[in-house]
């Protein structure tokens, strides 16, 4: 099997309206991108605003990374708060940490708001940890937590760690002890090189369904504000003083707004009316396409999220500030009407320079098999003694600013261009949150200075 092949993308139903875009439209805010960050920003302004919206995807709904993800939902960074710290201040770090901490609440909003039927599972997931260096920086990172009032981390230590007098005294406070077998229990694991583990909120969804139920919403209870086209790529942005205008292969749109909402710039070419935009960055937007498989099982367990952080010297990435590690995650899937587990498995990873050299149809890597499959059977205590018979294997890119940190709100200089871009983490929940925030933008709030700012972006 050497198709990308998501299982996600497999569950969407079709059955929303799609048509490519064969004549010249005038809109107030034209969405460029209809992964999860272009279709929740549509949904937050239609529902925050009276504005009317134009969204417009290059392919299909959801065919870039929401819908070649892990499906998984954390409020983390890639980025260490510990490094944020040092890079942005402690205020300006803290405050972003509890931006993204508040798309949870979101997340429900929308849920209770929408009444869409896109199955979610909640629940406390776990990260295992080998290295002394990787605790560390954990303990460093929660230090910073408890000071700020954020602790939502619990981590406990194995009691036959053998380095467990060599933690510094500060510290003592923000972790317990327990039992090596207790802690290899939670982390699902047979591979007792596990010392410690992080308990946190997590989650997994179907990012795709999800796309695909809030864009249905729209149609049903907005439909005289909101349109949507696909296949439609945009090939030129040409930003004026009062109406944008965006070029398609045959047409042309014109809104007073435009929102980014794109895995990186890919192929739009950008032009201001009266000063070049400073689009060295644009070009800086590194992509790291991330390899995923996963297998079924008929034993039903409940959904979970689980990371395993190797040690540092098995591995090891420059462009991180963390080394790759692994994760499992498993699920409630159904195949014509049966019920299975879906384990999905990831950790394999290759930055990409340009990501418009990535492409959806390139073949699974034999290299990224061979390490999932090391990993699962060195790893998962329920893994399969024979070989693996994978349901699924797929791959999708993640575009990385430079300092790895999210776009959201204004170009500084055009108003008129708006970004809500550039992963940040895992992306589920900082997508949402950031189509909030450009939509209250729009509505008129203000805000205080922000390190998601693009104004306050440093390359």
């Amino acid at each position: 099997m050497n198709k990308n092949n998501s299982p996600w993308v497999e569950q969407l139903k079709k059955n929303y309206l799609s048509e490519k875009l064969n004549i010249d439209i005038k809109t107030n805010i034209l969405v460029i991108g209809a992964g999860i960050s272009g279709i929740t920003t549509s949904y937050f302004i239609l529902k925050n605003t009276n504005l009317k919206v134009t969204l417009v995807e290059a392919k299909e709904l959801a065919s870039g990374a929401s819908g070649h993800n892990a499906g998984q939902m954390v409020s983390y960074f890639e980025k260490q708060i510990y490094n944020m710290v040092k890079e942005f201040g402690f205020d300006l770090a803290v405050e972003a940490q509890k931006d993204i901490n508040s798309s949870w609440y979101l997340v429900e909003q929308i849920f209770q708001d929408t009444g869409i039927g896109t199955k979610v599972n909640i629940f406390t997931g776990y990260a295992g940890i080998q290295s002394f260096e990787d605790l560390i920086l954990c303990l460093q990172n929660m230090y910073i937590y408890k000071k700020a009032g954020l602790i939502f981390e619990k981590l406990s230590i194995s009691n036959d760690y053998p380095y467990l007098s060599k933690i510094p005294k500060k510290y003592h406070s923000l972790f317990s002890v327990i039992s090596k077998k207790n802690l290899l229990e939670y982390l699902e694991t047979k591979d007792d090189s596990y010392y410690a583990m992080l308990s946190l909120k997590k989650g997994v969804i179907n990012s795709a369904a999800f796309c695909e139920d809030l864009l249905n919403y729209m149609f049903t209870y907005f439909g005289d504000r909101f349109s949507y086209y696909e296949k439609t790529p945009i090939f030129e942005l040409n930003l004026k003083k009062s109406l944008n205008e965006a070029i398609t292969e045959n047409n042309k749109i014109y809104s007073q707004k435009t929102i980014l909402c794109t895995n990186g710039f890919e192929k739009i070419k950008i032009n201001n009316f009266s000063s070049d935009i400073d689009t060295k960055f644009h070009y800086l937007v590194n992509g790291c396409v991330g390899y995923m498989a996963a297998y079924l099982e008929e034993d039903l367990k409940e959904p979970t999220a689980i990371s395993y952080l190797p040690q540092r010297s098995e591995t090891g990435n420059k462009n991180f500030d963390i080394d790759p590690y692994f994760y499992l995650t498993r699920r409630d899937y159904e195949i014509k009407d049966k019920r299975f587990n879906l384990i999905c498995l990831g950790g394999p990873e290759a930055i990409m320079d340009d990501t418009n050299n990535y492409k959806r149809e390139h073949p699974y890597p034999k290299e990224a098999q061979e390490s999932i499959d090391k990993f699962i059977h060195k790893t998962y205590k329920n893994s399969p003694k024979n070989e693996i018979e994978y349901k699924y294997k797929w791959h999708g890119l993640m575009g990385y600013t430079p300092n790895g940190i999210r776009l959201i709100g204004p170009e500084p200089l055009n108003p008129n261009l708006y970004y809500n871009l550039g992963c940040n983490g895992i992306g589920i929940l900082p997508s949402i949150f950031g189509a909030n925030k450009v939509s209250l933008m729009l509505k008129g709030d203000r805000f205080k200075k922000s390190i998601f700012d693009p104004a306050e972006f440093k390359f």
